[in-house]
């Protein structure tokens, strides 16, 4: 059986923007150059050109340690949460459920629908997808945590690193609107600092969305995501190897 998120794309494909759902997200586009994009949605604010992106900065409702009500059995695809906060309805569709401590730690669960809770105390249902069903029961003791797919509702990358990155936006994005983000190759990125062709630059420190020079000696932990193959001054865009896959 064959089995792949991955299509080939053609020039111009990258710009397509949709504020409908037209494939699965995270799904991967490849150009014959070697350019990869995956698919996205803005979230609540709109993307900028030449700009990295970021998953969703986790809310309350991201948490771990959420009890279970009830003990469900191997093979379960509906099951209860208890939540901590108030929910939207399938604001983790297509996002995870994991298991994070005890009876049944370990696991990975797709979400494929649930419900709303306006109380911010009541039990969920959550319908996972048919192939996530429960691979180990789930008892009382059963801790659980939740978090959103990380291709879905990006934002601009903030200074403070409050997510993992996830690609660049090759084009302004209307908020909420699908779209494409580039991972690898070639790409224009807005540059902070001075930066070298040749070298490796990485996340911003300071200017969201930008790059700067990548420092192996400094003190964050920012790791270099591609490197500079024509040089544009602090403010202005780089043309920059990316390598964020």
């Amino acid at each position: 059986m064959s089995i792949t998120n991955r299509i080939l794309g053609s020039e111009g494909m990258q710009f397509t923007v949709s504020s409908d759902k037209k494939g699965q997200l995270g799904s991967i586009m490849e150009f014959v150059d070697g350019r990869e994009f995956v698919y996205a949605r803005a979230g609540a604010v709109a993307l900028t050109a030449g700009t990295l992106q970021q998953q969703a900065v986790a809310v309350t409702t991201d948490i771990k340690d959420l009890a279970v009500p009830s003990a469900e059995v191997i093979g379960a695809t509906k099951v209860g949460v208890t939540m901590q906060t108030v929910l939207t309805a399938n604001y983790y569709q297509d996002g995870y459920l994991f298991t994070n401590d005890a009876t049944g730690e370990g696991y990975l669960y797709r979400i494929k629908s649930h419900p709303a809770d306006a109380t911010g105390a009541a039990e969920v249902e959550f319908t996972l997808e048919e192939g996530s069903a429960l691979r180990v029961a789930w008892d009382a003791t059963t801790e659980v945590g939740l978090r959103k797919h990380k291709c879905d509702s990006v934002v601009i990358a903030p200074t403070a690193e409050t997510g993992a990155l996830v690609g660049l936006s090759v084009r302004a994005v209307t908020a909420n609107y699908y779209c494409w983000l580039q991972t690898k190759g070639p790409a224009v990125v807005l540059t902070n600092g001075t930066v070298v062709v040749g070298e490796p630059v990485t996340r911003s420190a300071t200017t969201p969305g930008a790059v700067d020079p990548y420092n192996e000696d400094g003190t964050s932990n920012l790791l270099p995501i591609g490197d500079v193959m024509s040089v544009g001054g602090t403010t202005e865009y780089s043309l920059i190897d990316l390598k964020l896959k």
